[in-house]
């Protein structure tokens, strides 16, 4: 039987930054497997005195999205942030509809 790699996993290298929609976290990957990825979080210990201690956790594939791609065609050049804050998803200049410069926003209305 032979394993199978998940699709979202074919994309996702080494360091690529990963956000999970159950933890609400982002992370820095450290492993890739078929189904999951292997991430690193920063935890306080609770014993006295406090320290940070880097815990690794695995993730699954269904549960996360690569921030280090462009969010629609799958490309790594050119990436700028869709939005400043919040979640960093990233798109390409190609994908990119209205720069940010020329955004208008508009107080009270829905568009």
């Amino acid at each position: 039987m032979k394993i199978r790699t998940h699709p979202r996993i074919g994309a996702i290298c080494v360091g690529d930054e990963v956000y999970s929609y159950r933890y609400h976290l982002f992370a820095r990957v450290e492993a890739v497997f078929p189904a999951a990825v292997c991430v690193r979080i920063a935890a306080i210990d609770g014993v006295h005195p406090l320290e940070l201690t880097l815990i690794p956790q695995l993730w699954r594939a269904d549960d996360i999205e690569n921030l280090s791609v462009c969010r629609y065609c799958g490309g790594r050049d050119d990436l700028h942030l869709e939005r400043e804050t919040g979640i960093p998803f990233r798109a390409c200049t190609h994908c990119r509809i209205v720069p940010p410069q020329e955004h208008q926003y508009v107080q009270w209305r829905w568009w």
